[in-house]
């Protein structure tokens, strides 16, 4: 029962993180669609601004998966016990 009660903390705790990432994620999209119109229009925009968001878009994205996959692990474990 003690495992269980770990098993549900930390699925819980990762998916907040993940809720997290998944916030951060949505807020960096729209920053980013703002600044590829304005690529695609051919006006002026922050190219590093974009490309800092670019690449920590792509880590952001990484983690989540990674978090993802954790959860997956957490919860097959929490099955094989109840089972």
């Amino acid at each position: 029962m003690r495992r269980i009660d770990e098993l549900t903390s930390e699925i819980n705790e990762s998916t907040i993180q993940l809720q997290d990432i998944k916030d951060q994620m949505s807020k960096q999209f729209k920053e980013l669609w703002k600044l590829q119109c304005k690529k695609d229009m051919g006006h002026e925009y922050d190219k590093d601004r974009y490309e800092d968001l670019m690449y920590n878009h792509k880590v952001l994205q990484q983690k989540r998966r990674r978090l993802i996959t954790h959860i997956n692990y957490l919860n097959k474990e929490f099955f094989e016990i109840l089972i």
